[in-house]
């Protein structure tokens, strides 16, 4: 392992620079995007006010932007184990060493998300839309396996940080 990280650290550094910077990026877009649905959906519903439903609105487009904000945290997150795998010296960042936990925060937001908008926020839409059978099957499925891959990652990055900071004490 240690040899192939030798062979490829330029590379691995151009890598870590470029997904760091990409990180950044999909954060802004990402903590962006939460503010601008948030005022939108505020200043839409401001005029024509019912309550219910622009409470609704206001939880189910924010939790919708959020995908984009941790996926810039899991890019950054994926730039500093690149770096911590090649730099000797370098102490996993705080995005690193918490990886996990924003694993599992993602994941129960998925789960809200869905259950927020397949069960209470679709009381404005025609019930036949969201209550099909084969749609809520296809629904549990696809976020059980998001859920679930997620909480994998977060089990395997927990396991897997001790092991190189051992194998880096070795060396």
């Amino acid at each position: 392992m240690n040899e192939l990280i030798e062979k490829n650290r330029r590379l691995l550094r151009f890598c870590c620079d470029a997904l760091r910077s990409i990180g950044q990026i999909v954060l802004l877009l990402g903590v962006l995007s939460v503010c601008a649905i948030t005022t939108l959906v505020i200043l839409s519903k401001f005029g024509n006010w019912h309550a219910p439903e622009a409470f609704k609105m206001i939880i189910a487009m924010p939790l919708a932007a959020f995908n984009i904000f941790f996926i810039g945290i899991g890019i950054l997150g994926l730039a500093q184990f690149i770096r911590y795998l090649v730099e000797r010296d370098y102490k996993p960042g705080w995005i690193l060493r918490h990886g996990d936990m924003f694993f599992y925060l993602y994941a129960l937001l998925t789960i809200l998300s869905v259950v927020w908008v397949y069960t209470i926020a679709p009381s404005d839409r025609s019930p036949d839309m969201y209550r099909g059978v084969p749609v809520i099957i296809v629904v549990v499925f696809t976020t059980a396996v998001k859920v679930l891959i997620l909480v994998g990652l977060g089990q395997i990055l927990r396991r897997l940080m001790p092991i190189i900071e051992e194998s880096k004490s070795l060396v």
